[in-house]
């Protein structure tokens, strides 16, 4: 895996300053720790960076990347799965590589198909092209949007990276807090594509190009989950045997490197059928990692180490060490450059690091719950039409009981279940979804934000929502939950936490389950093969019968999760303290101190579990502290949605 990084002065033309470039590329040295690479067109303005990480043609795969005539330029941050049968066709309609490497499949791939070269990559990645001969910069997005790629358009050019920090370490690039995005991330706890955190840049989406010819810039999707499409007519054993085929060629696509692969194994369904598909696949003992927790009600690790002996693995045990993980908060922005209120990417980073001392490549069983609909957000649903028709005495009941149950500190407790399913009630289902996983609902929101800040945020917080599914008629509520799930909480959240998580420690992770073959299959399935009446993952669980334990199949489904709750209260006190006092606050002139002080000490004199809205809001101040944004609005503000856009 690696990090790139680009600057391009479109419209003047002036040589891109060398060490500039070179000073914002060593922020990406994480990414790629092994080799960095450099490339500048001075006469078009343009200059490419690269950190690699070698895994696959370890000693010619150096980066940038070029075709025959060197008239062809490459930067990539990702892997390209079917790179065998890519190069076969390739070499056998004349092209002639110059390296063993994945990453040279999409140069060919353009001089064929131009900019659609992306329709015929099975990948994750990222990358940037520049056409000499065309003057046509191309930047593209893997169609999950497994790898990251931030862009900012200022000043008549355009600047990208593989991390938001890349950006922010170019002198040039304006630090203004972008409240639209804040307010997004005060309730979803992560910020939609297209929008950042930093007014003006933005992410390219999942499933997209931009390219820029002739000062003309041109953003087009390529792909998008195929939800809105006729379902497919077929049994539940032809479509266990056809997941099983897909499931079966995702994972030996993944075992394709140079170095050895490992697998993480947590004791779940998804990262157990990796495993379990991975031992079949490979002639050698793989390479097992897990990772264990002191608290009981947050613990998969016995049962992870009991299936890796029927694997026969190596297995490796990570003992979560809490005091290590209290260390790492407040430094928790060197793992991710924007707010992100999942804390489970703490536990991901040390299982990554652990699985870093002996490997470069682990699998992962990311992507299954957001296709199978394998969360409990989904048969609880179901319970609201039954919720709604109680009496309106009662619903009173539920709520005056729910208001005082006193909350516990372990992991989705029945209080804090029940709390969360009530903050959704009487919501639109599509937002429903979102107030359940999310943190602060738009009335919360009001008594947190400044009226000022309040009022620049626009109440926009559903607008992608609105967006999203105003291009597609999607007719069931589960396939449109599932597919605002992917759009939003995957690609944003579990697919962010991953990467940086795991790039922190120069860690490669690769997910079968986000095979766009595998996601296009079980898009086009049924919504009852997925959801049948309460039982999540019906057809995935089916088919893990034939090759998994019982006891992994019906335990109930566990979260990467942390005892949140109970640091905010006395690990986490002191620091919670600071970033919420009154003094610290009133001088960010963003929050209302009032508002915050109740939070707070309803939390820690426990008349109330507020560790979603406070560790979200604490995660933000720790991210302002070391980025310190400017405040106000800006003089030239750029719409991603402004550009031409094809859909």
């Amino acid at each position: 895996m690696c990090g790139i990084i680009g600057i391009y002065n479109y419209t003047t033309k002036e040589p891109v300053n060398r060490q500039v470039l070179e000073n914002a590329t060593k922020v990406l040295y994480h990414r790629g720790p092994d080799e960095e690479g450099f490339y500048f067109d001075d006469k078009n303005g343009l200059g490419f960076g690269h950190r690699r990480l070698s895994i696959i043609d370890l000693s010619t795969g150096k980066q940038p990347l070029y075709n025959e005539d060197n008239s062809i330029v490459l930067i990539c941050n990702g892997e390209i799965y079917n790179f065998p049968e890519l190069h076969k066709d390739l070499t056998s309609s004349g092209h002639h590589f110059k390296t063993r490497s994945d990453n040279e499949a999409p140069i060919h791939l353009y001089e064929m198909y131009g900019i659609k070269c992306v329709e015929h990559l099975n990948g994750m990645f990222a990358f940037a092209l520049w056409d000499k001969n065309k003057n046509l910069l191309m930047l593209a997005r893997d169609r999950m949007g497994v790898k990251p790629l931030y862009y900012a358009i200022q000043n008549n050019s355009i600047y990208f990276s593989s991390e938001l920090k890349g950006l922010l370490a170019l002198p040039f690039i304006k630090r203004e807090l972008n409240i639209e995005a804040l307010n997004k991330y005060l309730t979803f706890e992560n910020i939609p594509s297209p929008h950042s955190i930093i007014k003006n840049i933005f992410k390219l989406e999942a499933g997209h190009t931009l390219t820029i010819q002739n000062g003309q810039i041109k953003i087009e999707k390529y792909w998008d989950m195929p939800l809105d499409m006729p379902k497919l007519k077929i049994s539940e054993e032809e479509a266990v045997e056809e997941l099983e085929r897909l499931f079966s060629q995702a994972v030996q696509r993944r075992l394709l490197s140079d170095v050895p692969v490992g697998v993480f194994l947590s004791g779940g369904i998804d990262s157990s059928l990796v495993a379990k598909f991975m031992a079949d696949a490979s002639s050698e003992r793989i390479k097992t990692f897990s990772i264990g927790f002191h608290e009981k009600s947050f613990d998969e690790s016995k049962i992870a180490m009991r299936f890796a002996k029927e694997l026969k693995s190596e297995h490796n045990q990570f003992l979560f060490d809490s005091k290590e993980c209290l260390k790492l908060i407040p430094n928790i922005t060197n793992l991710v450059d924007e707010p992100l209120s999942d804390a489970s990417i703490l536990p991901t980073y040390f299982l990554s690091h652990f699985a870093s001392k002996q490997l470069k490549v682990c699998l992962g069983g990311d992507g299954a719950d957001e296709l199978f609909a394998g969360y409990q957000i989904f048969p609880i649903n179901k319970l609201i039409g039954l919720y709604n028709i109680l009496p309106r005495e009662l619903k009173q009941l539920i709520l005056f009981m729910a208001n005082r149950i006193p909350p516990r500190e372990t992991y989705l407790s029945f209080p804090f279940v029940l709390k969360q399913f009530l903050r959704g009630v009487g919501l639109p289902n599509e937002i429903r979804t979102f107030i359940w996983t999310g943190a602060y609902l738009e009335s919360e929101k009001k008594q947190l934000l400044t009226p000022g800040i309040y009022k620049q945020a626009n109440n926009n917080t559903f607008e992608d929502i609105s967006s999203y599914l105003s291009k597609k008629f999607i007719s069931t509520d589960v396939d449109r939950m599932l597919y605002l799930i992917s759009k939003i909480y995957l690609t944003d959240d579990i697919l962010v936490k991953v990467d940086r998580a795991s790039m922190a420690t120069s860690l490669e992770v690769r997910a079968p389950f986000l095979d766009y073959t595998i996601q296009e299959f079980g898009a086009k399935l049924p919504y009852e093969y997925k959801l049948s009446r309460l039982t999540t993952k019906y057809i995935l669980k089916k088919m893990a019968k034939k090759h998994i334990p019982n006891y992994i199949i019906n335990k109930r489904k566990q979260g990467f999760a942390i005892p949140v709750t109970k640091w905010l209260k006395h690990d986490l006190k002191d620091i919670l303290l600071h970033y919420t006092s009154k003094n610290y606050i009133e001088n960010q002139g963003l929050f209302q101190y009032d508002f915050i002080e109740k939070l707070v000490q309803n939390h820690l004199e426990e008349k109330w579990d507020n560790k979603k809205l406070l560790w979200n809001l604490l995660v933000f101040q720790l991210w302002y502290e070391k980025y310190k944004p400017t405040i106000g609005i800006s003089d030239e503000v750029i719409s991603a949605k402004g550009l031409t856009v094809s859909v």
